[in-house]
């Protein structure tokens, strides 16, 4: 009698299958990995901005009302791979997600805000991103108009 080597169609179907449900956990994930990948550029971009503002703040206890007045280049010149443009208003700073960013990210704002000690003006201002919210004996300033998903942001800023 003759012995076959090999593997059954029923094996095979059932490695196929396993690789199939493996599949499908992991490309998502991997998607939400590459999307936060993405918004790091944003962190970057701001993190540059946040000194003008904060450099602003020290010198005449206020906020910039505006780029130009942070003395940064206009909005649609602070521009990146993954950035269409950089906004301040009143100190907060809004990066708007585009270019080569992923779709589901495509004209997404991400937001820094300051925060300040409530009655002391000259103690050090903090930075909130995103969702985050001031401490309290803290208020924040300037308005938030981030609109990304809380999962794809980093653990601080999803408040």
């Amino acid at each position: 009698m003759k012995h076959s080597q090999g593997f059954t169609l029923i094996e095979l179907m059932v490695v196929t299958a396993i690789i199939g449900i493996l599949a499908s956990i992991a490309l998502p994930s991997y998607q939400t990995y590459i999307q936060r990948s993405e918004i790091t550029e944003a962190l970057s971009m701001a993190a540059t901005l946040r000194e003008n503002v904060t450099q602003y703040y020290v010198e005449r206890l206020d906020f910039p009302a505006d780029n130009a007045t942070a003395g940064v280049p206009a909005a649609d010149k602070l521009i990146g791979n993954r950035i269409t443009g950089v906004v301040i208003e009143a100190g907060a700073i809004h990066v708007t997600l585009g270019n080569k960013a992923s779709k589901p990210l495509q004209g997404k704002t991400l937001t820094f805000r300051p925060a300040v000690v409530s009655g002391s003006p000259r103690s050090p201002i903090a930075w909130l991103c995103g969702y985050d919210e001031a401490v309290s004996g803290m208020q924040a300033v300037g308005s938030n108009k981030t609109d990304l998903d809380k999962a794809l942001l980093p653990s601080s800023c999803r408040g």
